[in-house]
Formats: structure tokens, C-alpha cells, sequence
């Protein structure tokens, strides 16, 4: 008889309690879980780039957000000035006309989500792109240090 696969990586010389590709559910990275993790818990994060709550602005969704019109390689390109908000905007969460789903005051649907804007605070320039790569390396090299991500060959960007 067959062992059951890993629902993570679908290997079946193991299960997923001692998968090698397991990752934390609160940094997202492999090689940990959310017990383990050196990060605060994503409940009590603060992100100073979108002011919402649930993720630092490393992981702000409005850093990859900021990329929806540049298509070519070159700078970065920024979008214009909002346009006036729609007059039938309706809630994704409590499905009420007259307000976003992030500006909503009702309990969140999924209690364990965080929202998130819809719009773009800020786009990045060069030097805030490196400064950024510098701060993910150093905080790969104190997980691995503290043993909770493994050795990885460096790839070529």
C-alpha cells in the first residue's frame, strides 16, 4: 500500500508536518512555520507606506500594484491623478452601496484578512527598489543564521 502524498509538494516519503518545502503562514518564506518565525505576528503589523494594517511595507501589495502601466523596460511609470470616484461604488464585504470594501466598518468577512487599498500611495524609485532588495537579503541571512530557512544557491537576477 501506497503512502499518502504531501499536500505541499506532493512527495511521499513524508507528510506535511515534516515536508521540506513547508513555509510559514506569517513571513511567507519556506523552511519555517508561523511558531518559529522571528517576525511579529501579522496581526500586529502596521504598513507606513498604504497606513493599513496586517503587513510592513516590504510586503505592501502596492509595491507590485505600482507596475500596472509599465510594460517596457525603463522607469517606472506612474499613473495620473485619480479620477472622481464612481457614484455606484459598492462594498465587497458588506455589499452596501456608497463605500469600498477597505473603508468598511462591518466586521471583515474573513476574519483572519486584512484589507487592503485599492489605490497606489506611492511609487518607488530606483534607489527605494535597492534599498528594499538590501533590507529582504539581510533579513534572509538572520533566518538563516537563526537556522529557520535553508541554504540556498545564489541565482543570477
Amino acid at each position: 500500500q501506497k503512502a499518502p502524498p504531501c499536500c505541499l509538494c506532493a512527495g511521499r516519503d513524508h507528510l506535511q508536518h515534516s515536508c521540506p518545502a513547508r513555509f510559514c503562514l506569517n513571513c511567507c518564506l519556506p523552511g519555517h512555520y508561523f511558531r518559529e518565525c522571528l517576525e511579529r505576528a501579522y496581526w500586529n503589523k502596521h504598513c507606513n507606506r498604504c497606513d493599513m494594517q496586517g503587513h510592513y511595507a516590504d510586503a505592501c501589495p502596492e509595491i507590485w500594484r505600482q507596475y500596472h502601466l509599465t510594460t517596457k523596460p525603463g522607469p517606472i511609470k506612474a499613473a495620473g491623478s485619480p479620477s472622481e470616484r464612481a457614484v455606484s461604488v459598492y462594498c465587497y464585504n458588506c455589499s452596501r452601496k456608497g463605500h469600498l470594501g477597505y473603508e468598511c466598518s462591518e466586521k471583515r468577512m474573513q476574519g483572519n484578512m486584512f484589507p487592503t487599498s485599492p489605490f497606489i500611495y506611492y511609487y518607488d524609485d530606483e534607489c527605494d527598489i535597492k534599498r528594499r532588495a538590501t533590507r529582504l537579503k539581510r533579513k534572509v541571512a538572520d533566518l538563516q543564521e537563526a537556522g529557520l530557512l535553508p541554504e540556498q544557491a545564489e541565482t543570477p537576477l
